[in-house]
C-alpha cells in the first residue's frame, strides 16, 4: 500500500517451545523448542513492510549476536530502525505451548524498554513530527506514553494493547486514540468491568477512542467507530494450526495496512483476520507469506 508510519515500540527475540505431549507442571517435557525475531511493534513493522508499507521503527535492540541479527532483519525488509546506544542484551519472550500448540504461558523479559526514554525521543522529535500517524504498544513505560501522547496531540496514535495490565498505562488516554486494538482480556482490564466484546466496543468508544478493534481468540471480532454501529467479522475455526503467537500482531497489521489506506474499518479487520490466519500455520510470530498479500 506504501503508506507511511512510524511505530514506536519493543523487539524481542521468541523462544517458542511447544510440547509433543499432554503438558505437565512441575518437571521437565519433551518438545520442540524454536527461535524466532518477535515482540508485538517489530512484528507489525515486519509484516507492515512485507505489505509494501513505509515503516520508520524507533525500538530498542541489544548489540549482542542475536539482537544484531534481528536489527539487520529489520534492515533488510526495508525498515528504517532507530536505537539507543545500550549495554543491555535485545529482549525476550518465552513461550510455553501446549500439545495443541496453543499458548499456556509466557514470560517477557523487556528490561531494554526503559532505554526509549523521553530523552531519547526528544532526539528525534523532528521524526516524531513528520509523520500523521503513530503506533505504539503498552511494553513503552509509562512516563514514555505520557510524553508521547501529551506533547503531540495532533498526531493520530494507534495502540496495541499487549496485556491486561499493560494495557492500563493508556486507561486515562483513551480520547486520544486514533485507533486501539485489544483482545477481551485487554478491553475488560480498560473498562474494568467482565462486559462481552460488542459492549466493551461500545464502552471504549463511549470513552472517546475513534476507534476501537477487539478480539477474542478463535471467536468473532468485533469493532466500531464513533457514530457507528458495533459490527463483527466472523472467525472460522482453523484446525490443525501450528502457533498462535503473533496472530494478533498480524490483525493489528491487517487493519492498519487496509485502513490506512481508506478501506472502511470492517473491510481492514476483515483483512487483518486473513493475516492472522497466515501467521497460525507459521512456526514464528510472523510469515513470510504475507508479502503475498502486498498488491492487494
Amino acid at each position: 500500500m506504501n503508506n507511511s508510519l512510524l511505530l514506536i515500540g519493543g523487539s524481542n527475540i521468541d523462544f517458542i517451545a511447544t510440547c509433543s505431549n499432554k503438558l505437565v507442571k512441575h518437571t521437565s517435557n519433551i518438545g520442540i523448542v524454536s527461535i524466532t525475531n518477535g515482540g508485538v511493534m517489530r512484528n507489525i513493522a515486519e509484516n507492515l513492510a512485507r505489505l509494501g508499507n513505509k515503516v520508520d521503527f524507533i525500538t530498542a535492540i541489544g548489540n549482542d549476536p542475536l539482537g544484531i541479527a534481528l536489527k539487520q532483519e529489520l534492515l533488510d525488509l526495508g525498515i528504517n530502525v532507530y536505537t539507543p546506544a545500550t549495554t543491555k542484551n535485545t529482549g525476550s519472550y518465552v513461550v510455553i505451548n501446549d500439545c495443541n500448540h496453543d499458548l499456556y504461558a509466557g514470560v517477557c523479559d523487556n528490561q531494554i524498554f526503559d532505554d526509549l526514554s523521553i530523552d531519547y525521543l526528544k532526539s528525534h522529535e523532528d521524526l516524531i513530527r513528520s509523520h500523521e500517524y503513530i503506533g505504539i504498544d503498552t511494553n513503552l513505560n509509562q512516563e514514555t506514553i505520557d510524553f508521547l501522547v501529551t506533547n503531540f496531540p495532533d498526531k493520530k496514535f494507534i495502540v496495541d494493547g499487549i496485556s491486561p495490565t499493560k494495557v492500563l498505562k493508556i486507561k486515562n488516554y483513551l480520547d486520544k486514540l486514533f485507533l486501539i486494538k485489544c483482545n477481551i482480556y485487554e478491553a475488560r482490564a480498560l473498562m474494568g468491568i467482565d462486559l462481552v466484546e460488542k459492549d466493551l466496543v461500545s464502552g471504549l468508544l463511549a470513552r472517546g477512542a475513534q476507534n476501537v478493534v477487539v478480539s477474542h481468540g478463535s471467536q468473532d471480532i468485533y469493532f466500531g467507530s464513533n457514530h457507528r454501529k458495533v459490527d463483527l467479522v466472523h472467525v472460522e475455526e482453523v484446525k490443525d494450526f501450528v502457533n498462535t503467537t503473533g496472530c494478533g500482531d498480524a490483525l493489528t497489521s491487517g487493519v492498519i495496512d487496509y485502513f490506512l489506506a481508506g478501506k472502511k474499518l470492517k473491510e481492514a479487520v476483515a483483512f487483518g483476520n486473513e493475516l492472522s490466519r497466515v501467521v497460525l500455520m507459521s512456526k514464528g510470530a510472523t510469515s513470510k507469506e504475507i508479502s503475498k498479500f502486498a498488491s492487494k
